[in-house]
């Protein structure tokens, strides 16, 4: 029964609804036929059991003498009716009757039962199940649950819909988690940081007006208070612009399209190579990519690129490597310098917003956090590490 009931599970919807119909129904008949006749000879058992009324005969005298002998007569006879049964006899006869109708429209019930449960129980039960449970985990908000239904079938087909539907529910979500978390981290940072040149205006506020009232206010203090306050209005202006630059950056739309990577690589490294040499750079290329045509956002991966090169050139003392790598559907852009490479701390919030440390120069990681975001809208990511020399690395991964 298990093996039929596993190669049950396999049909399609049709196919077995047609075998279950096809076999019940054949039973009934054969059912049926069994009992009609067997019916029909009991009832004409019972109506053997009736008294024959002779109503006329001839005498037979072709064996006369052997009647003499015998001192008897033969009558054969020419007309009979049949007697009525007896009242139990009718009784019975109508039972058998009543039984020979009722019994195939009983099967046909029984059948169609059997069809409808079998149906459901063997195809319909258990994936429905499955999918009503992923309906209540979805409705509380639950996407760590599993459909285990697997069969070639229609609703196996729906499982495996429901699941990727799920898959996509699950991403959408973690993206709009991680969204509202950065967007979270950006406020708490940007309201952390605008805080500081905010208080040192106010300070500078307070004291000038505290060296009017005291007339102790001079030319020269006068200056350095407008210039320091000068530099904190200057501070704030940055931050504005760089909120201003993460809100563009996260709404742009990636607009993909075929361009000459050989042509590519070799314009930008042209470019490089003239800025490394203004500022007294060796710039070394490896270009182990094999493809000439890739599909991506040129424009955006030019910014992640320009970028990535502008902290190497910040960084580096003499020597700057470019290489580019292709593994399957990926490709590989590494920028390597010969400074003094990230710190712990660098190497674990570099891209986070408005970041800053003691050896980036006082500069908010807005670049690096930027970076981040374009490779994630080209399909990749960018990491950060440090080379066996101490050097900074980084890579920036995307499809192409």
């Amino acid at each position: 029964m298990g093996k039929i009931k596993e190669t049950f599970q396999k049909m399609s919807l049709k196919k077995s609804l047609l075998i279950l119909a096809v076999f019940w129904l054949s039973l009934v008949g054969v059912l049926s036929i069994a009992t009609i006749l067997k019916c029909s000879d009991i009832r004409q058992e019972i109506l053997d059991t009736r008294p024959i009324i002779i109503t006329d005969y001839i005498i037979d005298d072709t064996n006369r003498n052997n009647m003499e002998n015998n001192n008897g007569v033969t009558a054969v006879p020419q007309k009979y009716t049949h007697g009525e049964l007896s009242k139990e006899n009718q009784v019975y006869y109508w039972c058998i009757t009543i039984l020979m109708v009722s019994l195939p429209i009983a099967y046909i019930i029984f059948a169609s039962f059997m069809v409808a449960k079998l149906y459901y129980k063997w195809k319909l039960q258990i994936p429905l199940e499955h999918l009503k449970n992923g309906m209540y985990h979805i409705s509380q908000q639950d996407l760590d649950f599993q459909i285990p239904y697997t069969s070639n079938d229609e609703l196996g087909q729906l499982c495996d819909t429901f699941k990727n539907m799920k898959n996509e529910i699950y991403i959408s979500n973690r993206k709009m988690w991680d969204m509202l978390q950065e967007r979270k981290a950006l406020t708490a940072s940007v309201s952390h940081d605008l805080r500081t040149p905010i208080t040192v205006i106010n300070g500078y506020l307070d004291y000038l007006e505290k060296s009017i009232e005291r007339e102790t206010l001079s030319n020269d203090t006068l200056q350095i208070t407008i210039k320091n306050m000068a530099e904190a209005v200057e501070r704030l202006k940055r931050y504005v612009e760089c909120v201003k630059d993460i809100q563009k950056i996260e709404d742009i739309e990636i607009r993909q399209e075929n361009c000459n990577l050989k042509e590519l690589i070799s314009n930008i490294t042209r470019e490089f190579s003239i800025l490394a040499t203004q500022k007294n750079r060796e710039f070394v290329i490896q270009d182990y990519s094999k493809s000439v045509c890739i599909s991506t956002d040129k424009a955006m991966l030019l910014k992640i690129l320009e970028n990535i090169f502008d902290n190497a050139l910040r960084f580096s003392h003499e020597k700057i490597i470019f290489s580019i790598e292709e593994k399957k559907e990926y490709l590989y852009f590494s920028m390597q310098d010969d400074g003094i490479g990230f710190t712990t701390e660098e190497l674990k919030s570099a891209t986070s917003f408005f970041f800053s440390s003691s050896t980036n120069g006082g500069n908010f990681g807005i670049g690096l956090s930027i970076c981040k975001i374009l490779c994630e809208k080209l399909g990749g990511d960018m990491c950060l590490d440090n080379t066996a020399e101490h050097g900074a690395n980084i890579t920036i991964r995307i499809k192409k």
